[in-house]
Order: C-alpha cells, then structure tokens, then sequence
C-alpha cells in the first residue's frame, strides 16, 4: 500500500514521502495565497477556497488566517464558516453540517 493511501484511509503514514511532501506543499501555498486576499474580495475569497477544498456548498465564508495540510480532503456545507486563525490538520474531514460556526 502506498503511503498517500494509507494516509487517506486514516492509517500510520511516512510524513516524508514524496507524494505526501508535495500534497502537503500544494496545499501551504493555496493557503498563502487565499490569506493574502484582501479581506473585501469576497469572490477572490470564495474562487480560492473553491480551488483548495475537495467541495464545498453555498455560503462558505472562511476568515483569515486560514491553513490545512491538505484541503482536498476538506469537504463543507451550507452556510460554513470559520472564525479567524483555524488549522485543519489531515483527517478525513468531511464537514456536511449546515450552519457550523469554527
């Protein structure tokens, strides 16, 4: 079993595989970037949330500063919302809860 496998199936995993490192890193920089957009630019908001999520429904409003080791394993509902300063380290995280304030 490879090691990004065994990651997905919330299994011991190698931190530093090379498939694992480079997930991890895609993820660090989507992150920078949406942390980065001017806190107004609610569609550049949503557009970079949308890229770093595996899938997410209407009205996902996360406030910055914003990291996860992955995202595309992050999938939110309805009306989701983040407060400021929230790190979501990889876990199966499957988010399909309407109206849920971090």
């Amino acid at each position: 079993m490879k090691e990004i496998e065994k990651l997905e199936a919330g299994l011991e995993y190698c931190f530093f595989d090379e498939e694992i490192a480079k997930r991890k890193e895609r993820a660090l920089l989507k992150c920078r970037n949406f942390n980065a957009i001017a806190p107004s630019d609610f569609e550049a908001q949503e557009k970079a949330i949308k890229d770093l999520f595996g899938s997410t429904k209407k009205h996902v409003y996360i406030q910055p500063n914003f990291n996860c080791d992955c995202g595309k394993n992050i999938h939110v509902g309805e009306d989701f919302l983040t407060n400021y300063n929230v790190t979501l380290r990889y876990l199966i995280l499957h988010l399909f809860i309407s109206e849920i304030i971090v």
